[in-house]
């Protein structure tokens, strides 16, 4: 191996596996409406969508993640 890899942690002893799933805090939600009415009013939601990591939830389940 060669010095430059040893610096830069390439090579088998910088080999990590990662054992645990990396788990959202669904923290970046973003919500949606069926009515353009409803728009802004965050209690008529009738679902959200996490920008983090793609995942959709109801407006129940969204309202929860957020407070």
């Amino acid at each position: 191996m060669s010095f430059l890899n040893k610096l830069f942690g390439r090579g088998d002893s910088a080999v990590m596996e990662r054992d645990e799933e990396v788990v959202c805090p669904h923290k970046a939600l973003t919500a949606r409406w069926d009515s353009a009415d409803d728009m802004g009013k965050e209690d008529r939601a009738t679902g959200f969508h996490c920008e983090g990591c793609g995942a959709d939830f109801s407006g129940d389940e969204g309202r929860r993640l957020l407070h």
